[in-house]
């Protein structure tokens, strides 16, 4: 036989050499077949009719914790926890009667068993494999511990997006609620002092009125103001070595005229010497403000409120606001500093702003490096309010404190007299 270069050769040898070939090809398919199978990203098992092993790749191995030999002739269920075998093994058995290809994310979602006893969440796609020898199923297990867990957090999101989207018709409800009030109170004491025969008590008793409604007005404005920083992130803040004990006396003086008009009883623990916390005075200000504000509303007339100051360790320093007040049902400890946070309507009979001081509270306090935590018994049990700041890193160079925009204080805080250790106010309820 002569080909077209003039070489000739027997037909026997040319049969012989494309056998040659053709084996070399098939072994060449078969290795990258094997290799293709054992480079998979997932697990991949293929079991007989009998439901035994008779093949995986390296990915079973790192999954479940077994040796290729552990696994190569062992029934699959092996790789399942105890009490899944049975049921599983009988699903195996109908799927082999009537064997259809199966993808994943069929909301078959199963639970392995590793070696070392510990489960994971996997899911399964199956695919039938005929051959000449039977049916085998081949098996594709992939962990999806990862993807549910992105899950979970997609649908902690979804929910806080509804709870944020509730609290945001609730507040302008409260915000119109809290509006409302005060400007109907104005208009009818305005409408008193237009009247020429007004008795002059009446007259000073409507201006009266004017003033504080302009007051708890402006508050509100200041408490809107509070809540566009919050959402823009925009907070200016220096932290420095600065003297808490000073920030605290300013803001019991700053609370003053509100615990003397509601007859509170203010104690005020501080460390002898000056202890200095690494934060902002302002801001540290307004933390102390909003907590001794707070406990001033929600505790009735003639109660007690204690602010307390003491350096817990060599890098902590705890501030504790504690009241006799109307206390945090158990249900709400967990949220009280959300944004738009209030007690229940039904519950407060205390004007209780928009929610926004303790939400305020938190993000300042954490900007600065510090933590806030709330503790109550329950209804009518009090409530204690614990700010926990990191302490100076230098002791020198402690920074006077500035008073914020926010509130109005005195223009040097310094200069106000230093609270000792005591009582302000009215006398203890008896």
């Amino acid at each position: 036989m002569t080909d077209s270069t003039g070489f000739t050769g027997s037909k026997e040898g040319a049969d012989e050499a494309g056998s040659d070939e053709f084996m070399q090809a098939f072994r060449q398919t078969e290795l990258l077949s094997s290799l293709f199978f054992d480079a998979a990203c997932d697990a991949a098992i293929i079991i007989n009719s009998a439901g035994v092993i008779v093949h995986l790749n390296t990915q079973t191995e790192k999954l479940f914790g077994y040796r290729r030999d552990e696994l190569l002739n062992q029934p699959v269920e092996l790789l399942l926890p105890a009490e899944m075998r049975t049921r599983y093994a009988g699903y195996r058995r109908r799927y082999f009667e009537n064997s259809q290809p199966r993808s994943m994310g069929s909301k078959f979602v199963a639970v392995g068993r590793r070696k070392n006893g510990s489960e994971v969440p996997i899911d399964i796609a199956l695919s039938p494999l005929p051959t000449a020898g039977g049916l085998y199923v081949a098996s594709v297990v992939r962990d999806i511990s990862r993807q549910q867990q992105l899950e979970s957090k997609l649908r902690q999101h979804a929910r806080a997006l509804e709870d944020a989207d509730r609290h945001k018709d609730e507040f302008l409800t409260t915000l119109a609620h809290e509006l409302h009030s005060p400007l109907a109170a104005v208009a009818y004491s305005a409408e008193l002092l237009r009247r020429p025969d007004l008795a002059a008590a009446d007259r000073e008793k409507a201006a009266r009125i004017v003033m504080d409604q302009a007051a708890y007005i402006r508050r509100l404005i200041d408490d809107l103001g509070e809540l566009s920083l919050m959402r823009r992130g925009e907070f200016l803040v220096r932290n420095v070595p600065t003297d808490i004990g000073k920030i605290a006396r300013f803001a019991v003086e700053t609370v003053r005229p509100l615990f003397e008009q509601r007859q509170h009883v203010l104690e005020v623990a501080l460390t002898p010497a000056p202890t200095r916390v690494n934060g902002d005075a302002a801001r540290l200000t307004q933390i102390l403000t909003n907590l001794l504000n707070n406990a001033a509303r929600y505790t009735p007339k003639r109660g007690r409120i204690r602010l307390s100051i003491e350096q817990q360790d060599a890098t902590t320093v705890v501030i504790k606001v504690k009241d006799n007040g109307i206390g945090i049902p158990t249900d709400m400890l967990t949220r009280i500093f959300d944004l738009f946070t209030r007690l229940d309507a039904a519950r407060d009979k205390y004007r209780g702003g928009l929610g926004i001081g303790l939400a305020y509270v938190r993000r300042l306090t954490e900007i600065q490096g510090g933590s806030v935590q709330a503790f109550s018994d329950g209804e009518g049990c009090g409530s204690e309010f614990v700010v926990r700041l990191p302490v100076a890193r230098r002791a020198n160079a402690a920074v006077s404190p500035r008073p914020p925009t926010a509130h109005r204080m005195a223009p040097d805080p310094t200069a106000i007299p230093a609270v000792q250790p005591g009582t302000v106010g009215g006398a203890p309820p008896g």
